[in-house]
């Protein structure tokens, strides 16, 4: 039995995507998303509506404890409605620092209830911690990585404190470190070529500054109850996928004292087949920096209702496609190399369906007809016996059948045989 559906991967933001309106469009539009937002709202007895939607309440939502909360609301408001609306599930889940926590709960290790509470515990312990750091964080953009590494090397080296505290692609990372050391750091990095953010609401993040939050931290995590994922979930921590309770606990906890290694995880992705990345919050951050990344995966931005459309014509095939999608099930069975030597196998597996096939092809081109979904399913169905008739290997087997498609889906996929 084969499935054939396209690779996607969602990945979910963290702090710094937050804006006054964020998710608005999916709480006017979609019950499910006004569900959400009343939901987290009797969880955490308080308004995320307003606290999201009211310009009055924009200082409140840049708090850090609150915007953690906020962020978590929105994202899985819009990670529901991706669920009606397009209904397709990931292979992949993944989140940029606090878009973890989102990843988990979207997959369903963390239930809803608990992630904000959990976050909630989050963003007090941070908020607790930063003061006695005496520390912050920057952005450093147009420049190598291993230039700010070797400078960060140099100072620690010297008495300072300085961390590569995210890894978002070659030439963009994150800095943490002591604010002296870090103004340090900024005119040097800057007489480099770099360019340096500050990065508001900020602490000394994912760096060992951090180590009193991390131990405080696991304890909150040990306290609660979590489940089999649905789907794969990759940890900032150690780019791998999560594997049960204890990785839970740990992935998260390490989460606050070690670097967010993006770019290993985007690497991850093209590594395993994943074709379109999507992402689910406010702005398009991520989507931003997977293109800094790779030109190998199509990231889209799903932050507003209106995008629904926008979807599905990315993931699903339209009519007009249909003709192109027998056209390749032919090629892909008259190309593809022949193992089996059993000739009576070979004629009724392979020979007899494609001329089948062939015969529906030839009649659609004579008569200018466009081919029905009932046709282009035959036709796959046809590729897919071809192939294993031809007993080719399971690796080039799974890629002909993407190349079929494209990576997109009928509406009444997934196919299975």
């Amino acid at each position: 039995m084969h499935r054939i559906e396209p690779q996607i991967a969602l990945v979910f933001p963290g702090v710094g995507s937050q804006h006054t309106n964020m998710a608005k469009s999916f709480y006017d539009n979609s019950p499910i998303a006004r569900e959400t937002f009343e939901e987290a709202s009797d969880r955490l007895n308080m308004n995320m509506a307003e606290i999201c939607f009211r310009e009055e309440s924009a200082d409140r939502l840049n708090e850090i404890d609150v915007s953690q909360l906020a962020l978590v609301t929105a994202s899985i408001a819009i990670y529901r409605v991706y669920l009606k609306e397009i209904g397709l599930k990931p292979s992949i889940c993944l989140g940029h620092s606090l878009g973890e926590y989102s990843a988990l709960c979207a997959s369903g290790v963390i239930e809803f209830s608990d992630a904000l509470q959990i976050v909630k515990q989050r963003g007090r312990i941070i908020k607790e911690t930063i003061p006695s750091c005496d520390g912050t964080m920057i952005w450093v953009i147009n420049i190598d990585n291993k230039a700010v590494e070797e400078a960060c090397k140099a100072y620690s080296e010297n008495g300072g404190e300085l961390y590569v505290s995210a890894y978002d692609s070659p030439t963009q990372c994150s800095v943490s470190g002591k604010n002296d050391a870090i103004k340090n750091l900024t005119k040097l990095l800057e007489n480099k070529g770099a360019i340096v953010y500050p990065l508001k609401m900020s602490g000394p993040f994912h760096s060992p500054l951090m180590l009193r939050a991390r131990n405080e931290m696991k304890a909150v995590l040990q306290e609660y109850r979590y489940h089999p994922s649905k789907y794969e979930v990759l940890s900032n921590y150690s780019t791998l996928p999560y594997t049960g309770d204890q990785s839970v606990i740990d992935n998260l906890s390490n989460q606050l004292i070690y670097p967010v290694r993006w770019q290993e995880s985007i690497a991850y992705l093209v590594n395993h087949n994943i074709k379109y990345v999507i992402e689910m919050g406010p702005k398009d951050v991520l989507k931003f920096l997977i293109r800094k990344n790779t030109k190998l995966l199509t990231p889209h931005s799903f932050n507003k209702f209106s995008q629904c459309d926008e979807l599905k014509d990315m993931l699903f095939l339209k009519n007009d496609e249909y003709v192109k999608v027998i056209e390749r099930c032919l090629k892909v069975a008259t190309t593809t190399r022949n193992y089996n030597s059993n000739f009576e196998e070979y004629h009724i597996g392979a020979v007899r369906p494609y001329k089948e096939i062939e015969g529906i092809y030839d009649s659609i081109l004579k008569e200018n007809d466009t081919p029905s979904e009932n046709q282009v399913i035959q036709a796959i169905n046809m590729a897919i016996s071809v192939m294993e008739t031809k007993k080719i290997p399971r690796p080039l087997f799974e890629k002909r059948l993407n190349q079929i498609t494209e990576g997109k889906l009928l509406q009444r996929y997934p196919l299975e045989s």
